[in-house]
């Protein structure tokens, strides 16, 4: 009997970028044992999602399901995609991200063949104008992309972390859900909300509690990287939202003072030396810092 998969696609008023997220999924290459459909949860929307999926779905290859969720909310979209459907599986992609044709396959065989409860698979990135130069691959975490060089030099263990999984692109059993619980909604984008990191908060609890978890690194997506995401002030706000994310998810954390004083110091070697990169990189470690203990204030 076939696995039942739901591949889902939460989006918030990107219609033109969800169109080519949903022909990505439509032409997957699926194996026989696997049945899949496509949720798309349209979280709040006022653009032209509606419109753009519900005329893609007339037409689609595999049934193509969308549903309104009116809470505005990463974790609110992810959550209600895995209450709206009973499949064993359940893959996220991100709505400016593309698969690619064995991503599917690839992702499901890495979790089949390992007995994973979550696999995160590998996300590259596409940029959509030429990076600048100080926005090298070590840089490139801070945009959940990966550097497929340097992971695939690297001992496949090296893989096997935390800071290498990424929700653009990951895929759960339905029963890790029932096991470990869902996505916190106290985290997660909320439009300028600065706290994020409700998905490294979910694989760190699965972990915690026993579950196996893993990467996937031949299940590839392609996620897109717009201009507006290539500035340092980006990323400063990124890697804020990030600390303050961690802040409230709770825990044990890096974030003591001698990683601020670490970090300003390699920072300014850094750009003694010209180091445009690395100078950047510790800059946004300095930033996340600072954003864990603004989050620790709030939750006093």
């Amino acid at each position: 009997m076939p696995t039942k998969l739901t591949i889902a696609i939460p989006t918030h008023n990107r219609a033109a970028t969800v169109r080519e997220t949903l022909a990505s999924i439509d032409a997957l290459a699926l194996p026989a044992e696997i049945d899949a459909d496509c949720l798309v949860i349209d979280n709040a929307s006022i653009d032209a999602t509606a419109a753009a999926v519900d005329n893609f779905a007339r037409d689609a290859r595999l049934p193509v399901r969308r549903v309104f969720e009116p809470r505005l909310g990463s974790s609110f979209a992810r959550n209600r995609a895995v209450d709206e459907t009973q499949s064993e599986l359940i893959f996220f992609i991100d709505d400016d991200a593309i698969a690619e044709r064995d991503w599917a396959a690839k992702l499901f065989a890495a979790m089949r063949s390992r007995n994973l409860d979550a696999a995160c698979g590998m996300v590259l990135p596409r940029w959509t104008s030429e990076p600048p130069p100080w926005l090298g691959p070590s840089l490139w975490v801070k945009l959940a992309v990966h550097d497929r060089q340097a992971i695939a030099s690297a001992p496949v263990s090296s893989a096997e972390t935390l800071d290498n999984y990424f929700s653009a692109n990951v895929g759960f059993k339905r029963s890790a859900f029932e096991r470990f619980g869902k996505f916190r909604e106290d985290l997660g984008v909320v439009g300028g909300n600065p706290i994020s990191g409700e998905d490294t908060e979910l694989f760190a609890r699965i972990i915690a509690r026993g579950g196996a978890m893993g990467f996937a690194p031949d299940a590839i997506v392609h996620h897109m990287i717009p201009r507006e995401r290539m500035t340092r002030a980006y990323l400063r706000r990124k890697s804020f939202a990030y600390g303050v994310g961690s802040a409230f998810a709770g825990g044990r954390n890096h974030n003591r003072l001698d990683k601020l004083v670490k970090n300003s110091i390699r920072m300014l070697a850094a750009m003694s030396r010209g180091d445009s990169e690395r100078a950047i990189y510790h800059e946004l470690e300095c930033a996340n810092f600072f954003g864990y203990w603004r989050g620790r204030l709030m939750k006093s």
